[in-house]
């Protein structure tokens, strides 16, 4: 029988919430917080490290409990403390999040026809949406690159739909992955506002390339705007309109490769 937790101030609660609440926590443990029946099972179906499993006292949700080494029920005033949306599907996990340094995944990025870039990202709903659209557009890996946001924070997860488990998300700095790049012979594409630019619909994707994208408030460092890159531009109508949402840049470019492969 599960051990049904009645009480807020009970140390696994407290213990969960500060995984929930707490980037440094989910980082320093390697650890993070899913949500919802669907995002769970598509976790279990990539083959994450389940963990704990917590769901509401008398709620029916279909899971694998056996998945999880610990499982709990928890009251209804629980539930509510440890749930990050109100509509969660009466279900919460902790899952380990697998290692994403760059050296764990050399042989995929050697190899891989298409790679997403980001640099610099702060906002996690357009970190999700980028993730979502690339999982959708069959890209190969999304590499962080100096990011301000925690790819495993509730947020992130929760705007991804589950794409976070099903593509390989990397994390490194932008002089470790050009070095990669260039010693492997990776066509690169920066995107940047620049009179020299060329539309993406000029573009002819080769069979091995990078797409990279900034911040859209503060754009792609010097480093890879002054590297020699080839530099891409959406077009775009509107004297009023100067620039996207980097998610929808990001959809726009991948969606562009994906209908040339």
């Amino acid at each position: 029988m599960s051990l049904v937790i009645t009480s807020t101030t009970n140390p696994k609660v407290k213990d969960i919430v500060q995984l929930l609440t707490k980037s440094k926590e989910r980082k320093t443990r390697g650890l993070c917080i899913v949500e919802g029946a669907r995002e769970i099972n598509r976790a279990l179906a990539s083959n994450w490290v389940a963990k704990e499993l917590w769901q509401l006292d008398g709620s029916d949700v279909p899971l694998n409990t056996m998945a999880f080494p610990n499982y709990y029920l928890a009251s209804s005033k629980v539930f509510q403390k440890i749930a990050y949306r109100n509509t969660t599907e009466s279900a919460v996990a902790v899952f380990a999040v697998p290692d994403s340094g760059m050296n764990q995944h050399l042989e995929l990025l050697k190899s891989a026809k298409c790679i997403l870039v980001l640099e610099g990202i702060e906002k996690p709903g357009n970190l999700g949406a980028s993730l979502r659209t690339a999982c959708a557009a069959g890209i190969d890996a999304v590499v962080l690159v100096n990011s301000g946001v925690d790819p495993y924070s509730p947020n992130v997860i929760r705007n991804s739909t589950g794409a976070l488990f099903e593509i390989p998300l990397i994390t490194t700095d932008s002089k470790a992955l050009i070095s990669l790049f260039s010693a492997t012979g990776r066509k690169v594409y920066v995107t940047n506002l620049h009179e020299e630019a060329d539309s993406m619909f000029t573009i002819q994707w080769p069979d091995s390339c990078a797409i990279v994208l900034g911040e859209e408030s503060s754009g792609l460092s010097d480093i890879w705007t002054l590297g020699g890159f080839e530099n891409i531009i959406i077009p775009m109508e509107g004297g009023a309109i100067d620039s996207l949402n980097v998610s929808v840049s990001a959809a726009l470019l991948m969606y562009h490769w994906k209908s040339q492969q």
